[in-house]
């Protein structure tokens, strides 16, 4: 990494600055937080046009402050929509996250576990099993995460390329927001291809509710004879689409990114997986959080770190680095199987946490277990290193992995 130097010109947090190169934070950003954990744990990034807070204190202190470190808006109403589940707060908040939470509270999500996760998981894996070798990422885990989750939301008619061209014309629109206009026609397009879907299933599902995430969110909360309306749910499917499809699959791509890295712990879970499985996804999620930041907008002045922030300062909670913060744990740069309790905060904070996250944890759970069953051998190949990039958003983009056919 280059050598970094903060400037430092007054008592606002806009006036730590620390200029690293875009390019360097999507390379690997964990030596500059833990340059700026050490440094400056607040610091304006002029090229993300955010404040970063890089401590696991700091970063838990604000997150818990919805009412001043309220979740960003304009980024997120204009890709996914508005309303939509990140960007509101307070009691709409708190309605429409009741309304989308049913299937994916921890008792709904442990009846499908097999049924629906497993299954699904063992299904796609038994199709490249006789192959000895893939790029996972694109080849398995995505394809998986996409159907589970989709299944789950309602997009039980939507074939597999649709679901995932949706996944990446959307994440591409929100990672990319305002460089690209290809890059900004094709997320909406998607958008409005996903609104098209949803106003085809709402007249059935009025009449006939079944379980899915589609079904709640039209009738949960809503008065006897009334549903919501499309303009009401395309955001929130958005965020449901990007997330719900991306953190499953990056989490377990990220997890035997780590635990392939160090063969004497994966042989573990190879010949224990059930036993294992849990303990290894989530020091994953702690080692290479597949969502490095959860972002804020100030609502009103506060102070932070002896630092005063004003009121419209755009912020990011570096998850990523809080999740390596050498303060909150030991040898933090080390996936480790061994590592002692403690939680980690790759699903966010406070009433804003990860909806997604039984499954997501169960989801990887399966998979990591099926993998070791179906998949002899697994490890990493020695001719393909895996390509991890990016910071907000960090996952193994190629994962490819070699094993006994």
């Amino acid at each position: 990494m280059p050598t970094l130097s903060a400037t430092v010109g007054g008592t606002r947090a806009t006036d730590v600055v620390v200029d690293v190169p875009l390019e360097d934070l999507e390379a690997d950003p964990y030596p500059t937080y833990a340059w700026m954990r050490a440094h400056c744990p607040i610091a304006l990034v002029p090229q993300t046009g955010r404040v970063f807070v890089t401590t696991w204190a700091l970063c838990d202190e604000a997150g818990n402050k919805d009412e001043v470190f309220e979740p960003a808006k304009d980024i997120f109403n204009t890709v996914y929509g508005d309303p939509n589940v990140i960007s509101l707060n307070g009691p709409a908040h708190r309605e429409l996250r009741n309304a989308i939470n049913p299937p994916f509270r921890p008792r709904a999500v442990a009846a499908y576990k097999d049924s629906g996760l497993r299954a699904t998981a063992r299904r796609y894996i038994a199709a490249i099993a006789d192959r000895g070798e893939a790029e996972v990422s694109s080849q398995l885990l995505e394809p998986i995460s996409q159907r589970a989750v989709g299944d789950v939301l309602g997009f039980t008619d939507v074939d597999d390329a649709t679901l995932s061209r949706w996944f990446h014309d959307y994440g591409a629109y929100l990672v990319d927001f305002g460089r690209s206009a290809q890059v900004a026609d094709t997320g909406r397009s998607a958008k409005a291809e996903v609104a098209d879907y949803l106003d085809s299933r709402i007249g059935d599902l009025a009449r006939s509710p079944d379980g899915s995430a589609l079904s709640h969110m039209l009738h949960d909360g809503m008065p006897a004879g009334t549903t919501r309306t499309v303009a009401d749910l395309i955001g929130s499917f958005g965020v449901l689409i990007v997330g719900g499809f991306q953190e499953p699959a990056h989490g377990i791509a990220n997890t035997l990114v780590g635990l392939l890295g160090r063969p004497e712990q994966a042989a573990r879970l190879l010949a224990e997986p059930q036993r294992w499985s849990a303990k290894a996804m989530d020091e994953g999620l702690r080692w290479l959080s597949p969502f490095g930041m959860t972002e804020k907008v100030m609502r009103a002045p506060a102070v932070l770190g002896g630092l005063e922030f004003e009121q419209g300062t755009e912020v990011g909670l570096m998850i990523g680095s809080a999740n390596r913060d050498p303060a909150r744990f030991r040898d933090p740069d080390t996936y480790d199987l061994d590592r002692g309790p403690g939680t980690h905060v790759a699903f966010g904070y406070g009433t804003h946490f990860c909806i997604g996250h039984s499954i997501a944890r169960v989801l990887g759970q399966v998979v990591l277990e099926e993998m070791a069953v179906a998949l002899p051998g697994l490890r990493l190949d020695p001719d393909r290193e895996p390509v991890v990039h990016g910071w907000a958003v960090r996952g193994a983009k190629t994962l490819p992995l070699r094993w006994d056919p």
